[in-house]
């Protein structure tokens, strides 16, 4: 058995990893003290190796104490020029409007996938980045934890 640990987790790592073809990117940002302020933008960079079309979900986790229904997010996809590929305001509910209960993923803190562009075809391989702001009316949003971006091979050819 002593033998077998030095390989295991190598193994595990493997494993895990060959699970997840489709992915290309993913990353998450995490919030501090999970307040989100408005001037922080997160920016995820990523590279395209070939013109098939992508998906690009957006993560989100927040508590179950978040104070409101919904939050509103501008992203931004740019290429590594700075040039605008992609940006759009969106309405994510995070809680049923009128029950009240949480939607996502989670029991305490609650995991949303969001389909942000389905059968994205980049213009050129190279560099891109995602940007993803806070559009809501205060300053801070409390109990949003993390942010991020999945890039993926889309099933569509």
């Amino acid at each position: 058995m002593k033998q077998l640990f030095p390989i295991l987790p190598v193994v595990l790592f493997l494993w895990l990893t060959a699970c997840d073809s489709n992915r290309i990117y993913q990353q998450a940002h995490d919030f501090d003290q999970g307040l989100w302020h408005k001037d922080s933008i997160p920016a995820f960079t990523f590279r395209v190796e070939d013109t098939a079309p992508k998906n690009l979900l957006l993560h989100l986790r927040n508590s179950i104490a978040y104070p409101w229904q919904n939050i509103y997010l501008t992203y931004y996809l740019e290429d590594s020029t700075g040039r605008k590929l992609a940006t759009k305001l969106i309405n994510i509910p995070l809680f049923d409007s009128k029950t009240g209960v949480p939607k996502g993923k989670g029991s305490s803190i609650y995991q949303h996938e969001v389909s942000i562009l389905e059968n994205h075809r980049f213009p050129a391989t190279g560099s891109y980045t995602f940007k993803v702001a806070q559009y809501m009316r205060a300053l801070e949003l409390k109990e949003i934890l993390s942010v991020g971006v999945r890039v993926e091979t889309s099933s569509t050819k």
